[in-house]
C-alpha cells in the first residue's frame, strides 16, 4: 500500500513544545462553577469541551500545562484493534468521532485513517489474535486476520517473515499534544475557563456530597467534580476515603529523522511499536517494556499488581535511584497537602539504552531504514491499574463526583468518547451499560480480572 507523504513537518510538536499557554488567565479567579475538572489531559480537556458546548459553566484546573504529561507523550495510536473487550465499545465510539474533530474543533490534529497492524511472531501469538477476533467480531467488524503473504504485500519494507497479523484498516493516528490542546482551546472558546499552573490540593465533600475543589490559588465551589488527574488521582480520591490501587510505570519513546515509506498503518511486532507521521519521521517505542522507578509509593497497593508482575516479569525493569531519593525528600520536607502538586513539572528521563535498542530493532525490521537516526527521546509516566482497564464511574459514596483515570497507557485514542460520556454523566445522565465494567468499586470488591495484555 503506497501513499505519498504530505509535506507537513510536525517536529516542533513532540512533545514539550506544545506547552504554550492555552489563553490569558482570567482576570478574576472563579469562585464557583457548575462543574470543576481536575486534570488537563485529553480526558479532562475533552470533557471540558463537551460540557462547554452544552452551555455548562465549567472550570478546568491543571497543575502544569494542558497536555504536559502522558496525554502529550504517548504514541498517538487511535485504535479499536486488540483492545480489552470491556473497553472496546468506547474505542468504537471514539473512532466514530475522530474523523470530524479537526473541523469541529477548528484545529489541526494530524488525524489520519491509516489502519493498525499487529504482527504475529509465532503461531501461538497468531492464535491469540484469532481468539480475540472470534470474541469481538460482533463489534470489531473491520478487524481481520492476514496471512504471512498478505503481510508481505501490505508492508513491502518489512524484512522479516511473519506468521500472520491482525489488521484493522479503519483505525488511525493523531498527534497527542495537538489533539489535547485543540480540545482545551475549543472549550475555552465556548466559555470554559482553563486554569494552568493551578494545582488541586483536595476535592472537598461534606455529608457525602461534593462541595468544590481547593486549589493552590483558592477554593472553587461546585456540586460536581470530574477527577481526571492521571497519576495523582489516587491522592485526591484517598482524601475522600475512596480506594484506587494505582501505580506508575515509565515508558520511553523516540522520534526519528524522516524515513522512506515504512508502514502506513500503526505497527506493533517483534518487540517494536511504530507510527510513521506525515513528514516521514517515525515514533518508535518498545512494544511492551516499561521501567518501574521504585519509590515509597511503589509499596502502596503492591499486592494488587504482584500476580501481573509475576506473569509478565520480563516486560518490567525495576530501578532504584534518584526517583526514590526525590520521593523521600518531598515527603520529609513538604506539607502533606502539597504532595498532590509535586513534582509539578517532572523531568522524566528517557531510558537511553532502551531507545537505542528500539532504533536498532527498527533498522533490522525494515529495509531502507538503516540511515534513520533518533532526533530526540522522551519518557512519560503511565498510570496503571491491576487489570489495565480505566475507572470511569460516579461512586455512590460521594455524590457529585465523577472519576475518569487509570487508562494504563492506551487511553489517548479513547479520549473523545471518554470526554463525551463523562460530560453526559456530569449533566445527570445514567451511566450506560458499557461503563459498568469500569466502576471504581471493582477493586475493593475483588471483582476484577487479569489484564488483557501485559501492562
Amino acid at each position: 500500500m503506497q501513499r505519498s507523504m504530505r509535506a507537513l513537518s510536525l517536529y516542533p510538536h513532540i512533545p514539550d513544545d506544545v506547552l504554550a499557554r492555552i489563553g490569558p488567565r482570567p482576570s478574576v479567579f472563579p469562585k464557583s462553577a457548575d462543574v470543576v475538572i481536575v486534570g488537563g489531559g485529553i480526558m479532562g480537556s475533552a470533557a471540558a469541551y463537551y460540557l462547554a458546548k452544552a452551555g455548562v459553566d465549567v472550570v478546568l484546573v491543571e497543575k502544569d500545562k494542558v497536555a504536559a504529561q502522558q496525554s502529550g507523550r504517548n504514541w498517538g495510536f487511535v485504535r479499536t484493534q486488540y483492545r480489552d473487550p470491556a473497553e472496546l465499545p468506547l474505542a468504537v465510539e471514539a473512532l466514530s468521532l475522530w474523523p470530524t474533530l479537526e473541523q469541529e474543533l477548528g484545529s489541526q490534529l494530524a488525524w489520519r485513517r491509516t489502519g493498525c497492524i499487529f504482527l504475529a511472531q509465532s503461531e501461538a501469538e497468531l492464535e491469540q489474535f484469532e481468539q480475540w477476533l472470534n470474541l469481538t467480531c460482533y463489534i470489531a467488524t473491520d478487524a481481520r486476520m492476514l496471512s504471512g503473504r498478505e503481510v508481505a504485500a501490505l508492508m513491502p519494507a518489512l524484512r522479516v517473515k511473519a506468521a500472520g497479523a491482525l489488521y484493522t484498516r479503519s483505525d488511525g493516528q493523531a498527534e497527542p499534544g495537538l489533539a489535547t490542546t485543540a480540545f482545551a482551546r475549543a472549550a475555552e472558546s465556548l466559555g470554559a475557563q482553563i486554569l494552568e499552573d493551578c494545582g488541586a490540593l483536595a476535592i472537598d465533600a461534606s455529608a457525602g456530597a461534593i462541595t468544590g475543589v481547593l486549589t493552590e490559588h483558592g477554593f472553587i465551589r461546585s456540586n460536581m467534580v470530574i477527577c481526571a488527574a492521571g497519576a495523582h488521582s489516587h491522592r485526591l480520591l484517598g482524601k475522600l476515603d475512596l480506594f484506587l490501587p494505582q501505580q506508575v510505570v515509565r515508558s520511553t519513546v523516540s522520534l526519528t529523522s524522516p524515513a522512506p515509506m515504512i508502514s502506513e498503518a500503526c505497527f506493533c511486532g517483534y518487540g517494536l511499536g511504530l507510527r510513521q507521521r506525515p513528514d516521514g519521521s517515525c515514533i518508535v517505542a518498545a512494544e511492551s517494556l516499561s521501567d518501574v522507578d521504585l519509590t515509597l509509593d511503589s509499596m502502596r497497593s503492591a499486592r494488587y499488581f504482584i500476580p501481573e508482575l509475576l506473569r509478565n516479569w520480563r516486560t518490567f525493569s525495576f530501578r532504584f535511584g534518584r526517583p526514590f531519593i526525590d520521593d523521600l525528600h518531598r515527603r520529609l520536607t513538604l506539607p502533606k497537602e502539597r504532595l498532590a502538586l509535586e513534582p509539578r513539572r517532572p523531568l522524566i528521563a528517557p531510558n537511553r539504552k532502551r531507545a537505542a535498542n528500539n532504533v536498532g530493532l527498527f533498522h533490522g525490521l525494515f529495509g531502507g531504514a538503516h540511515d534513520v537516526a533518533i532526533v530526540k527521546s522522551w519518557a512519560g509516566q503511565i498510570d496503571v491499574l491491576p487489570d489495565a482497564l480505566p475507572v470511569i464511574d460516579t461512586p455512590a459514596a460521594v455524590r457529585g463526583l465523577i472519576v475518569a483515570t487509570g487508562f494504563s497507557g492506551h487511553g489517548f485514542g479513547l479520549g473523545p468518547a471518554v470526554g463525551k460520556n463523562v460530560a453526559t454523566l456530569a449533566m445527570g445522565a445514567t451511566p450506560n451499560d458499557a461503563l459498568k465494567p469500569l466502576r471504581l468499586e471493582r477493586f475493593a470488591l475483588g471483582e476484577y480480572g487479569r489484564s488483557h495484555a501485559p501492562l
